[in-house]
């Protein structure tokens, strides 16, 4: 019996990667599919375009939001500033407004219904001036928008490194006379590699995954071609090779994350509480200190919020519409069903992973884990094709035209599943790695079943964990744009569909109500952000 349900754990762990790898394996197979001839037309005359802007648009994404995140984070806890102890938390709040909002926005604020066009035009009549001079809808427009959005990736990862870094190796670095800028270059900097590394590719993922910003600024990209080649050009094939191409980028963006990390292992002090000891700024350093910090959550968080407030209290009366109530019932609906199953799937997973800990299971977890790493556009179009040609497999067999995957909610799900299961599967797997073995051993002796051990041990244990899982999951599918816009059924529009829509056509102040409530909702696990990284246990003792 044990080795009948060893069989089963696999088939159904072979059964998930499956829906995982299909989408992934049909659009990377479309590399070698027969040109058409609008593909080379788009050859010869897009593909050096798609190439270069999204390298450009990496490059210098990536550039800011490093110099952004590393300074911001070394300044919060190497200094002591005016204001420090507000910024630490409030440099973490752009994460909650997804990057395409932003990009709504800043092109909002020097257009008429804009503030920043509006103070301009009545106080110093320069509101024409502003309107013809400042055009952010460009590639450097994007690249400005990304960077103010992401940087709190980078930011979050080296606060942590910072905070655990060696205060005796700072100490023996100042007591051989190295000042505070060769501390950072030559201790600070290289101890915190990790953090980075780590940090900038999930920057680099999103960059290349975004597709809102891009969309919406004109500007051609491996995500906005892939989008108007299928549903504009009407050619999925053609659709399909931009993928593949975009699809193997991403893959060597991912070795390359491999490569840099390499083996190399980082070592910090053991005396956990011995922190770096703050300096105390003044005159110039402490004012331009806070100026910077200043600017930074001015130009990621503060300016987006006011322009929203403003255009809500002009059309307060869209978030009054029934129409409005049922599309956050429709976000909030898939959101949950679709965090819950994924999840579930997750627990799952990270169980038979512990229990049989053997090739195969570690093997199917890293295949797993692999589709947070792929643009959401990808991942769209690949379900496509798989539901798709279930459903043509159905009505050869039934003689008759049958669609119950294309445009259902189970295709929205698949995506969601190939996309956001790392986060869980990562979240679920740290929780269980608290949990001793000796736990495992203690219920074996007492023969007792996997699932019952799973459902009155092991998940009660790590409560905490799952809710968070849950919670980040909810939070990134109510966010997602591409994979949704793709995959939604008719009539199911979402909290980030209506902001596309309304941007799309030009209703920018009307954005308001649908972007508060997706940023007030992407708060949640900000605060929990704040609670695990950014508050200390001194701190959390004192309250």
């Amino acid at each position: 019996m044990k080795q009948l349900g060893f069989y089963n754990d696999r088939i159904i762990l072979l059964f998930i990667i499956t829906i995982v790898l299909i989408p992934i394996l049909t659009v990377f197979s479309f590399l070698f599919y027969p040109s058409s001839e609008l593909w080379v037309h788009l050859r010869a005359t897009l593909i050096d375009d798609y190439i270069f802007n999204t390298i450009f648009i990496t490059f210098f994404v990536s550039l800011f939001t490093v110099i952004i995140g590393v300074s911001s984070a070394w300044l919060v806890v190497m200094y002591n500033f005016p204001g420090k102890h507000i910024f630490k938390w409030l440099l973490v709040m752009p994460i909650a407004i997804p990057a395409y909002i932003s990009a709504y926005i800043y092109a909002g604020l020097t257009e008429p219904s804009g503030f920043l066009f509006d103070a301009l035009d009545s106080n110093f009549n320069l509101g024409r001036e502003l309107f013809h001079l400042i055009d952010i809808r460009n590639i450097y427009g994007s690249i400005f928008v990304l960077s103010i959005s992401l940087y709190p990736y980078v930011y979050l990862l080296c606060y942590s490194s910072f905070r655990e870094q060696s205060y005796c190796a700072l100490e023996v670095g100042k007591s051989l006379g190295l000042n505070d800028i060769n501390s950072f270059n030559r201790i600070g900097l290289p101890l915190a590699r990790p953090a980075i590394v780590a940090g900038l590719s999930l920057v680099i993922m999103e960059t290349v995954a975004e597709f809102g910003t891009m969309d919406y600024y004109g500007v051609a990209t491996f995500t906005t071609g892939i989008y108007r080649t299928w549903f504009a050009l009407g050619d999925e094939s053609s659709a399909l090779h931009l993928a593949s191409i975009l699809l193997s980028f991403v893959f060597i963006l991912i070795i390359i994350e491999k490569y840099l990390r390499g083996n190399r292992e980082y070592y910090h002090s053991s005396q956990k509480n011995k922190i770096p000891q703050e300096m105390k700024l003044y005159g110039k350093k402490a004012i331009l200190a806070s100026l910077w910090c200043s600017m930074v959550v001015l130009l990621g968080f503060v300016i987006p919020i006011v322009q929203l407030i403003i255009w809500l209290l002009n059309t307060f009366d869209y978030a009054l519409k029934e129409n409005f109530f049922n599309i956050i019932m429709n976000s909030i609906f898939i959101a949950s069903i679709s965090a819950i199953l994924i999840v579930l799937i997750s627990i799952y997973s990270s169980y038979k992973n512990r229990v049989m800990n053997d090739k195969f299971t570690n093997i199917a977890l890293k295949i797993f884990s692999l589709g947070y790493s792929v643009p959401g556009v990808v991942i769209a179009v690949g379900v496509i094709i798989f539901v798709t040609s279930i459903d043509n497999i159905q009505s050869s067999l039934f003689n008759e035209p049958l669609y119950f995957f294309s445009g259902s909610l189970v295709a929205l799900f698949i995506a969601y599943l190939v996309r956001f299961s790392t986060l869980s599967l990562n979240a679920t797997e740290a929780g269980l790695s608290k949990i001793k073995k000796n736990i495992d051993l203690t219920l074996n002796t007492f023969q007792l079943n996997p699932a019952v051990a799973l459902s009155k041990i092991h998940i009660p244990m790590m409560k905490t964990t799952i809710v968070t899982s849950l919670i980040l999951v909810f939070v990134d599918i109510i966010k997602e744009l591409p994979a949704t816009l793709i995959l939604r059924p008719f009539n199911f529009d979402t909290l980030a569909i209506n902001v596309y829509e309304l941007a799309l056509s030009e209703q920018l102040m009307y954005i308001a109500s649908p972007s508060l409530m997706l940023i007030i909702i992407g708060l949640i696990p900000v605060i929990i952000l704040i609670n695990n990284t950014i508050i200390d246990k001194n701190e959390k003792l004192k309250t």
